[in-house]
């Protein structure tokens, strides 16, 4: 099975499932997070706002056969129901919903009875979405072959309401037909209203279509206050997909059409894209809305920096060097940085947090380091291998050698370093020639040889 992207993260991270597996990947593919064997995954899984993981994997209980089932059958069948999973980063379970636990035996789709032949398991639920509403501390999932929404409070686990045909419920919360069936990928918007594609499958006439529902729990009135139907080239009887955009307009991914669109809230199209695969329309399951093909894509510029490519210089300003990070990138995240000498030591590192598209300042203090060449190297701790570098002298700090700073190298500074290594003092760093963290005779012996060179 083909891996399957459910979401993109801030930090370009990709969450998304394949063979029965959900897992996280970074940019580069590698796998940071990996649902426990025992766990499967089909239709979602997603990472919330709290680093946690929703997903839907499949349970099969055994039940009665419907009336609608052909009578050569036993009176007892497989049904396929589903189950809504909270894990953890360590792939613990945090929380756990099962359809049989709250879902009537009675509340079924006769269609699915009908037309089941004893080969696998009677698909009752087939939930293709969930989503976690922290606003109002709710999940809502969705029930494909019920054509039913489901809310449910996370503390208790009860069912809140049920939204949807009314047919296949045993308690009728909303008394009320959106006429929606097959739905895909609910998801709550920021005025709280639901936004869902509405597949409407065996519905006359079938057009599938992106519906926006407004509800209120208190007398349990629900109506359609925004939708654009798809013409009916774009019907598509399973999958799809709608996402609300920060523009406020909508991407719509027509199923297996191979069509997803952009629309206003006034229903102009405004982009539109057709995949096609040697004359055959390709099914998609959903799209994403990115800023961007880069989500690693940035810069620096150090403020002292002067001279050029050939022979760059920086000079310290009260000790400290300005640095800074332009992201161009849409993803954020920590950049490490760190303040290298010519022989590869690690002299100053640290790290800062870069929103997308915007820059981070942050001073380096070099006012203990001496004038010599240095490299300032800077990568995404998600992307390593997008490591940018700087390479500089430094002026205007401690000259190496000059231990009376008088601007000269002679043989006062030999005496001085002398008296300071056979005190076992090692306070004054233009002594360390060799920048090894200590003063010692290697250091006499590079200093007198500095000396008779100049």
């Amino acid at each position: 099975e083909d891996f399957i992207f459910t979401q993109f993260l801030p930090n370009g991270n990709v969450v998304g499932f394949g063979e029965g597996s959900g897992y996280e990947t970074d940019l580069n593919g590698n796998i940071i997070f990996e649902t426990p064997d025992n766990i499967g995954v089909h239709h979602k899984i997603y990472k919330t706002a709290q680093n946690t993981y929703f997903l839907i994997s499949g349970t099969v209980q055994d039940q009665y056969c419907p009336e609608e089932c052909n009578p050569l059958l036993p009176d007892e069948i497989p049904w396929q129901g589903d189950i809504f999973t909270e894990l953890d980063t360590e792939g613990n379970e945090l929380w756990s919903w099962n359809t049989f636990d709250y879902f009537d035996s009675t509340e079924y789709n006769p269609y699915y009875a009908q037309i089941y032949t004893g080969s696998y398991e009677m698909d009752w639920t087939h939930s293709n979405s969930v989503f976690y509403d922290e606003n109002t501390e709710s999940v809502f999932v969705s029930i494909r072959n019920l054509s039913r929404i489901t809310k449910i409070d996370y503390a208790s686990k009860e069912i809140i309401w049920n939204l949807g045909q009314t047919d296949f419920m045993s308690e009728i919360y909303y008394d009320i037909d959106l006429n929606f069936s097959q739905q895909h990928s609910v998801k709550v918007l920021d005025n709280g209203n639901l936004l869902f594609f509405d597949n409407h499958r065996y519905l006359s006439p079938e057009l599938s279509r992106c519906i926006e529902v407004s509800y209120d729990e208190s007398d349990y009135s629900a109506e359609i206050v925004w939708e654009h139907v798809l013409p009916a080239e774009m019907f598509t009887g399973s999958r799809g997909e709608c996402d609300r955009l920060e523009n406020g307009n909508t991407l719509i991914t027509a199923g297996r059409t191979g069509n997803t669109l952009e629309v206003t809230p006034e229903n102009a199209v405004v982009w539109h894209l057709k995949v096609e695969n040697m004359g055959f329309e390709v099914t998609m399951y959903r799209s994403a809305r990115i800023p961007s093909l880069y989500p690693v894509a940035f810069s620096l510029s150090i403020n002292e920096y002067k001279g050029d490519v050939v022979e760059a210089f920086v000079e310290p300003i009260n000790g400290m060097i300005t640095t800074n990070i332009h992201n161009s990138g849409w993803a954020e995240g920590l950049y490490n940085y760190s303040l290298q000498d010519a022989l590869g030591n690690e002299m100053i590192s640290n790290s800062v947090l870069v929103l997308s598209f915007e820059h981070a300042l942050f001073n380096i203090d070099v006012s203990d380091l001496p004038s010599s060449n240095y490299i300032l190297q800077v990568y995404p701790v998600h992307a390593p291998d997008k490591m940018q570098s700087f390479e500089f002298s430094l002026h205007g700090s401690i000259s190496l050698g000059d231990m009376n700073g008088d601007g000269d190298l002679n043989v006062l500074d030999v005496v001085i370093l002398t008296n300071l290594i056979l005190a076992g003092d090692d306070s004054n760093p233009a002594g360390d020639m060799n920048q090894d963290g200590s003063l010692n005779i290697l250091d006499i012996v590079s200093l007198v040889n500095l000396i008779l060179d100049n």
